[in-house]
């Protein structure tokens, strides 16, 4: 017997800087779902320093708190994106259990972005300050435990050659009849 799932936990996964906010957030308008965003749980706990980073410890609280949204969204049948990282397969598949205890499908959106172009984005954004930095040591840390999706994680891939709200609407299309 087949499966049933309820929702979809869409797990995203790239380098910083390679527009996984930007995704989600069209994502998250063009589905009509709910997103889950570690900066801004940094940013509601206060805990972000951009010259010290964050403990450990800090980062499990903040990890601990995303999980938890993501599991109350699919405990109510809510499709939820989560925005983060997600650059290890561990970090993935931790996400994965959670999808299935609550019976709902996943899907990794792997943001395939050169770490060249990555790397240029953050460097520009220390002169722009758009967003938020990442330390050097931080940047350094994914780059080098950085694990790209493997085919058995049924991936889909955005690579930047459409801009994120055309691939979204080209990856994801509605339906005749069912759009709001």
């Amino acid at each position: 017997m087949a499966k049933s799932y309820s929702s979809t936990l869409y797990i995203l996964c790239g380098f910083p800087f390679t527009g996984k906010s930007t995704l989600a957030r069209e994502l998250e308008s063009w589905l009509g779902i709910k997103r889950v965003s570690i900066d801004e749980i940094n940013g509601e706990r206060g805990s972000w320093n951009d010259e010290t980073g964050m403990s450990a410890e800090e980062w499990e609280r903040t990890y601990q708190e995303a999980y938890l949204r993501i599991a109350t969204h699919l405990s109510q049948n809510e499709d939820v994106i989560d925005e983060s990282a997600n650059f290890t397969r561990e970090q993935r598949d931790r996400l994965r259990d959670i999808a299935e205890q609550h019976h709902a499908h996943a899907r990794v959106i792997f943001i395939d972005i050169p770490l060249s172009e990555a790397r240029r984005r953050w460097q520009a954004n220390r002169q722009t300050r758009i967003r938020a930095d990442v330390r050097d040591e931080d940047f350094a840390h994914v780059v080098d435990n950085f694990a790209p999706p493997t085919q058995d994680e049924h991936v889909l891939r955005y690579d930047g050659s459409l801009p994120p709200g055309e691939w979204v609407q080209h990856a994801f299309p509605k339906e005749k009849g069912l759009e709001s």
